[in-house]
């Protein structure tokens, strides 16, 4: 399996607008700025930065990848998650990958043996494996192999759509819960909650010594 990693990106200025009530409009961007080098650094260490492509319509953001040595593809419009994320990958299907895997930028906690239980479970299984938000109700990271197996259906519901989708395509489609693939930031409530942690854990620490991989099938 040539997996390859897609990070979509949203311009710093539109991320996380619910946190508007906690942070300034600059506090928003640099956030969303660090949660997006962060992302980089953490799939590049298990992916390879020749094998991770950065999907915006930002061409800051591009900038920035390409400064840093990433795969970069600019955002073609009808714009929307779902399309930037079909569209890179059929971008890299064409350089030779056979899987996907896709991580949302938000992730704070997230280490490398986060991706590598991933990928390790869609290895073992049919080639699929997702990790859904803490509420169990959307998707933060998705392998998907081989490519297009299934369909992007990010938003709403996303965990139990991509869930049904699979299932239609006669496939099972393993759940991995970990800390660091289920902590999100959406609400001033997350980012209280991330800040917390990071005041009394050792960075990296929650995630490396209490998570663990399963498979739900």
């Amino acid at each position: 399996m040539s997996i390859w990693a897609i990070i979509p990106a949203r311009p710093l200025e539109e991320g996380k607008s619910r946190l508007a009530e906690a942070l300034t409009p600059a506090e928003r961007q640099r956030l969303n700025q660090n949660f997006f080098r962060r992302t980089l650094d953490v799939t590049a260490s298990v992916i390879g930065r020749e094998q991770t492509l950065v999907v915006s319509r930002s061409q800051e953001l591009l900038a920035a990848a390409k400064s840093m040595a990433f795969e970069t593809l600019l955002e073609a419009p009808p714009y929307g998650l779902n399309v930037a994320l079909a569209q890179a990958a059929d971008s890299v299907r064409l350089r030779g990958a056979t899987g996907v895997l896709s991580v949302s930028c938000d992730l704070p906690f997230l280490i490398a043996d986060d991706l590598r239980a991933l990928l390790n479970v869609a290895i073992e299984g049919d080639g699929l494996a997702i990790a859904s938000d803490r509420a169990g109700t959307g998707t933060n990271a998705l392998v998907v192999s081989p490519v297009a197996a299934i369909p992007y259906l990010y938003g709403e519901g996303s965990f139990a759509a991509h869930l049904k989708a699979a299932e239609n395509a006669g496939l099972a489609l393993n759940v991995v819960r970990r800390p660091g693939l289920s902590f999100d930031i959406d609400t001033p409530d997350d980012f209280e909650q991330m800040e917390e942690i990071r005041r009394e854990t050792i960075p990296g620490k929650l995630a490396a010594s209490s998570g663990c991989a399963f498979r739900s099938i």
